[in-house]
């Protein structure tokens, strides 16, 4: 990954994240809560999910800056501080459905363990397997109870990581722009099917929130397949045209 020598073709999105760093959540937190069905399930999931997002990227971040652009490894700090913030959102919702931090998950390792091997391109494609996923899960994770602030936050959430989808989708157009065209069509495969894999192990996991949103495991994993599926194209595109803002 090199820079341009006037502009970096991650500046746009340097811009994008700049611009949507003082974005506050706007979430009814004073509204009472209503004990419903699912109320510790939804704790328990949530809980999950607070961790996933909760981390440094330290790995990233260094990857990021040993590749030489400062405006690519300026967005993945701001990309990972929005991460951060996520995470104090969820633990707030946590903390008003009545769930207990947690230290360690066994998802939460995996996904670790599997970004922390290879280099830049490995952990994009791990981090934007995350991402389509949290795309569907809070979707679902809305539709499970009925709460205002849940509401409320799952629609921020779903806003950040659609950048964020797109942002990586973007990364990975770059990365792959120099692999021959059947590599790069393999490795596309190859990340499709760990999507599949993934999904359906995560379905499994939060099945009791799917049950209350009414979503089945099959339909969730077939909803983020689905959106694995679309950024195939998308990553081939970027991988033709300059990097920026919601391009992936």
């Amino acid at each position: 990954m090199t820079s341009a020598p006037d502009r970096s073709r991650y500046a746009g999105w340097l811009d994008y994240f700049e611009d949507r760093r003082e974005l506050s959540l706007d979430a009814p937190f004073e509204a009472p809560f209503a004990v419903l069905p699912g109320r510790d399930a939804v704790a328990r999931s949530i809980a999950r999910f607070e961790l996933g997002e909760s981390g440094a990227g330290v790995r990233l971040r260094r990857l990021a800056h040993a590749a030489g652009d400062a405006a690519y490894a300026r967005s993945i700090e701001l990309f990972v501080r929005e991460e951060q913030a996520h995470a104090r959102w969820l633990g707030g919702l946590r903390e008003r459905f009545g769930g207990e931090r947690l230290e360690s998950h066994w998802s939460d390792t995996a996904f670790v363990l599997l970004r922390h091997v290879g280099g830049l391109r490995r952990e994009i494609c791990v981090l934007l397997t995350a991402e389509l996923i949290a795309l569907s899960y809070y979707r679902v994770l809305a539709l499970a109870y009925d709460d205002p602030p849940l509401h409320a936050t799952c629609r921020r959430i779903l806003a950040d990581e659609r950048g964020h989808v797109a942002f990586h989708r973007a990364t990975l157009g770059h990365e792959f722009a120099g692999m021959p065209a059947p590599a790069r069509a393999a490795a596309i495969v190859a990340w499709r099917g760990f999507v599949a894999i993934t999904s359906a192990v995560v379905a499994w996991d939060h099945r009791d929130v799917l049950e209350l949103a009414g979503v089945s495991r099959r339909d969730f994993a077939r909803d983020v397949r689905g959106a694995a599926g679309a950024g195939g194209p998308a990553v081939r595109a970027a991988a033709c045209r300059p990097v920026g803002p919601l391009s992936g």
